[in-house]
């Protein structure tokens, strides 16, 4: 049977690994992993991915990942939120660039696909010839409007 992890556990998740483990051994009955121990594990969640972290530590993914993005949230900024827009808005077609004598969109048009390390996605499907306003878009996406 082939071996299904990719990449060995990191060494700094064996002491958490163990710390989780004795918590679990001491505790009477349910209640929550102490605070401490999930802020370690966010710490090493952010750098090594939430993933393997859960994986090395033997804790929830789903509840590391909750947490790994509400530390990651910045006060004050507004959460992003679907966008609709609207069919009837015009886009200008691309200019061909002089250097290359080609379109910078493909013949059937293309694909982009942006994620963002908080974990939001974007996509954007682009008819050939048009996207002038794709940069924009992106870069606000990105938080760095142009």
């Amino acid at each position: 049977m082939a071996n299904r992890r990719k990449h060995p556990f990191p060494k700094e998740s064996v002491p958490l690994k163990h710390r989780v483990q004795a918590w679990r051994d001491s505790r009477n009955g349910p209640e929550p992993m102490p605070d401490e121990l999930w802020r370690e594990a966010i710490g090493l969640a952010r750098e090594y991915g939430v993933c393997l972290i859960a994986r090395a530590v033997g804790i929830d993914y789903s509840g590391l990942r909750t947490r790994v993005r509400k530390a990651m949230e910045v006060p004050g900024l507004a959460k992003p939120h679907f966008v609709e827009l609207p069919t009837s808005l015009s886009m200008v077609a691309m200019e061909e660039p002089a250097t290359t004598g080609g379109s910078l969109v493909a013949e059937s048009g293309s694909l982009i696909e942006i994620s963002r390390p908080d974990g939001s996605r974007m996509r954007i499907h682009l008819e050939a010839g048009r996207g002038a306003e794709a940069a924009g878009i992106v870069a606000a996406f990105l938080g760095n409007r142009p």
